[in-house]
């Protein structure tokens, strides 16, 4: 259950479809070919009609624990049953928690205006994709590098605009921290049952009480996935009594 997360998250979108030229890169980060750019950046649009709204299921107890995972879990319950405003408002609830997935198909909606209830504005586009790409994963430098190249001057000075009124609360260097603070709480009570050998109760995970352990250990891993790759942050790691007994495939689905 927790696997379904910001990774799934699905919408037409094209901005950052095709970033090369006769084999050749012509757009640059910072001055340079962003990582990998010889690749293509990902077409999400193959995947949006796909998206059913029994699918998608969010378990409410992620929310106090990993907001930026259940936002964006919400984000995509609400694309699948085509309720646009309500997805966009969950994807800024999950950017507010250091969701980069979440910043991302924000641009992508914005820069292409072509996801209904989203109004096209491609300085704001271009803002999110900017953001995204703070932790240099490739597809995100490429998604911006892409946009970039297809702006107008005008269009870029008012990204920057853009950009400086969200990095004050979506930037890594702010929502990373918070997000970060947010979980190491969270997970305590877990953790110390985990400690005990005790049970916990997540509602939405599973009708029944689970092994602290095995809860434990999935949000640890977690936690882990979302925050791994933000520089100077630090996760609170699996306490020695959570590792020493890890969660099987079948205690949390």
């Amino acid at each position: 259950m927790l696997g379904l997360v910001a990774a799934g998250l699905c919408l037409s979108a094209s901005a950052a479809a095709q970033v090369t030229v006769n084999g050749q890169s012509p757009v640059t980060v910072n001055g340079r070919a962003p990582d990998k750019a010889n690749e293509q950046a990902p077409d999400t649009a193959s995947d949006a009609s796909t998206v059913q709204e029994d699918a998608i299921y969010c378990p409410t107890a992620l929310e106090p624990i990993l907001p930026g995972d259940y936002y964006a879990c919400e984000a995509r319950a609400a694309s699948g049953r085509e309720h646009y405003t309500k997805m966009v408002d969950m994807l800024q609830e999950a950017a507010y928690w250091a969701n980069k997935d979440a910043q991302y198909v924000l641009g992508l909606a914005y820069f292409n205006g072509d996801t209904p209830e989203v109004p096209q504005n491609r300085p704001l586009g271009l803002a999110w994709l900017a953001l995204a790409a703070e932790r240099k994963k490739p597809q995100y430098q490429l998604a911006y590098a892409s946009a970039r190249s297809k702006a107008t001057p005008a269009e870029l000075r008012r990204a920057v605009v853009e950009w400086r009124t969200l990095r004050l609360k979506y930037a890594d260097r702010v929502a990373a921290p918070r997000a970060i603070r947010h979980f190491n709480h969270a997970i305590q009570s877990i953790d110390d049952a985990a400690r005990d050998g005790g049970l916990v109760y997540l509602h939405g995970f599973s009708p029944y009480a689970q092994s602290a352990f095995a809860v434990a250990n999935k949000l640890h891993d977690e936690a882990d996935t979302d925050f791994s790759d933000i520089h100077g942050s630090v996760v609170v790691g699996k306490p020695e009594w959570v590792q020493a007994q890890p969660a099987s495939a079948s205690s949390v689905k």
